[in-house]
C-alpha cells in the first residue's frame, strides 16, 4: 500500500552533511547547491527543460524536463525564479545505489505492498536516489481555483511517462490533489531558507517505504533530491522502512500525529504490550531530559558535566532502536569523553559519529570535519582535557580559551550566509528577466 506521508519541511540551508572511509555511503556525490548567478539570464532554463507554459494563478507556469528520473520525466509547476533555481541544481550521480534488483516490491500482511530486501543491505549502503516526479509551489497548491487546479495538474501528469503515472495514481488519496496531499515531502528550494519557496514534491519510487516508528531506512533531501540510506543491517525477507515522523516521541505522542493524518500506525514499536510501552515511554523522557541537560550544561563550558552522561545517552538510543536519529548523540558523547580526557571512548564516539553524520545528513554535516579531526587525533582537538582539573590557574585559562575557540568555529557560518544572501539577489535580478518570457507566453494565449 502507499500509504499517506505528512508534509515534511526541509530546508537546503540547513541540510549539510559527512564522511566515512569505509562506510559505503562515505561515496555519495551530491553536492551542496553551489549556484553560479552573477552573469547575465535570459530566463531560459537549461535543457533539456521546457517551458514556461500554461501559466496561472500569479505567474504559477509549467515546466518540464523529460529526461528527469532516468527519462521518466519531471514536471515542475512554479514561478520563473524558483524554476531556475530548480533546474541548476547540481545533478545527483547514481554510481553509488544499490543494485535495483536488491530489493522488490511486494504484499506485507496488513500493510498493502511495500520494498522487501532480497539480499543483506549493509548499514551506510544508498538504497535510492531520486528527483521529485512532481513539484508545485505551495502557494500555487493552496490559491489555484479547483477547475484551474485540476487542469493543470492533468496536463502536468500526462508529461510523464506512462509508467510514473501509473506509479504516482497508485498512491493514497482521490484525485491528483489529494495525492499531492497525502503524499508529498515539503521542500524549501531557496538556499537561504525562505519558507516562501515552499514547495511540495511527489517521489513516486519513494512511496514504496511503508512507515515504522523504528525504520532500518532513512532519508534526507538535499537540494531537491531524495536520498534513502540503510541505518542498520537489512537482513533478506525483511521489509524496508521509513518514519513519516519524527520519532523520538512518546508512543501516544507518535499515534496522534499519524491519526492526524488518518494512519494508524502497527509497526512493531507501536504494538508492544502494556509494560513494554511503558518502559520505552520512559526512555523516550529520560532520553530527552538527558539532552536538556547536556545541552545546559555545555552552553556553560561544560560546567557539572559528568564522563559518563554521553555514554549513556549513546545506550538509551540504542536500546530504543533509535538508529536514524544517532548522529548528534555520537557527536555529544565524543566530545565529553575527549573534555574528559578519555582518548579511546573520545576516537570511538567520533567514528561512529562520522559514519552516522553520513547516513543521517550526506557528505558536508555540520559537524563532520570537527569529528574528523577528533577521530584522527584526539590530543589536539580543542575539546581535549577542557575538564581534566590539575590546579594549574595558567593551564586552566588556556583551556578556557580553547572553548571559546571551538565554539567559536560556528561563526564561519555569517560568511555563508552573506554568500546565501547574494545569490539570492542575483537569482531574483534573473527572475525579472525570466517574468518577461511568462508574460509573452501569457500574452499569446492562457492553454488552460
Amino acid at each position: 500500500m502507499y500509504q499517506l506521508r505528512p508534509f515534511l519541511l526541509f530546508s537546503l540551508g540547513v541540510l549539510a552533511t559527512a564522511v566515512r572511509g569505509d562506510d559505503p555511503a562515505a561515496k555519495d556525490t551530491i553536492p551542496d547547491v553551489n549556484f553560479d548567478l552573477e552573469g547575465e539570464h535570459t530566463g531560459e532554463l537549461p535543457s533539456p527543460w521546457e517551458g514556461p507554459s500554461h501559466c496561472v494563478s500569479g505567474d504559477h507556469c509549467l515546466y518540464f524536463n523529460p529526461a528527469g528520473n532516468d527519462n521518466n520525466g519531471q514536471v515542475l509547476i512554479t514561478t520563473p525564479n524558483y524554476a531556475y533555481l530548480t533546474a541548476t541544481f547540481p545533478k545527483i550521480t547514481s554510481e553509488t545505489q544499490i543494485s535495483p534488483d536488491s530489493f522488490h516490491l511486494a504484499p506485507i500482511p496488513g500493510r498493502g505492498n511495500g520494498f522487501v530486501a532480497d539480499r543483506l543491505i549493509k548499514k551506510g549502503e544508498v538504497i535510492m536516489q531520486r528527483q521529485p516526479s512532481f513539484l508545485v509551489h505551495a502557494d500555487a497548491h493552496i490559491d489555484m481555483k479547483p477547475e484551474v487546479q485540476e487542469k493543470i495538474y492533468q496536463t502536468a501528469l500526462s508529461k510523464l511517462s506512462k509508467e510514473a503515472q501509473e506509479k504516482f495514481l497508485s498512491q493514497f488519496g482521490d484525485g491528483v490533489r489529494a495525492k499531492i496531499d497525502k503524499n508529498s515531502f515539503r521542500i524549501v528550494v531557496d538556499p537561504s531558507g525562505d519558507k516562501e519557496s515552499g514547495h511540495l514534491g511527489v517521489f513516486v519510487d519513494v512511496s514504496g517505504f511503508n512507515h515504522d516508528c523504528r525504520p532500518n531506512v532513512h532519508y534526507r533531501i538535499t537540494n531537491t533530491t531524495h536520498t534513502t540510506v540503510a541505518v542498520r543491517d537489512i537482513h533478506p525477507g525483511e521489509e524496508l522502512t521509513i518514519s513519516y515522523i519524527y520519532g523520538i516521541a512518546r508512543k501516544s505522542t507518535r499515534q496522534k500525529e499519524l491519526q492526524d493524518w488518518g494512519f494508524e500506525c502497527t509497526c512493531s514499536q507501536c504494538t508492544l504490550n502494556s509494560l513494554e510501552t511503558a518502559a520505552s515511554d520512559a526512555r523516550v523522557k529520560e532520553i530527552k531530559r538527558l539532552e536538556e541537560e547536556i545541552e545546559e550544561k555545555m552552553a556553560k563550558r561544560g560546567e557539572d558535566i559528568k564522563p559518563e552522561m554521553g555514554g549513556k545517552l549513546v545506550e538509551l538510543y540504542l536500546e530504543e532502536k533509535l538508529y536514524a536519529y544517532l548522529a548528534p548523540t555520537y557527536v555529544r558523547a565524543a566530545l565529553i569523553y575527549s573534555m574528559f580526557g578519555n582518548e579511546a571512548k573520545a576516537k570511538e564516539y567520533a567514528e561512529e559519529a562520522v559514519g552516522a553524520l553520513t547516513r543521517e545528513y550526506g557528505t558536508h554535516a555540520k559537524d563532520i570535519q570537527s569529528m574528523r579531526e577528533l577521530a584522527a587525533d584526539v590530543k589536539g582537538h580543542w575539546s581535549w582535557g577542557i575538564k581534566v582539573v590539575n590546579g594549574d590557574k595558567k593551564e586552566q585559562k588556556k583551556k578556557a580559551e580553547k572553548w571559546k575557540l571551538g565554539q567559536g568555529k560556528g561563526k564561519k557560518n555569517e560568511t555563508v550566509k552573506a554568500e546565501v544572501k547574494k545569490e539570492r539577489k542575483a537569482a531574483e535580478k534573473m527572475g525579472k528577466k525570466a517574468e518577461k518570457k511568462v508574460k509573452k507566453a501569457k500574452a499569446k494565449k492562457d492553454e488552460l
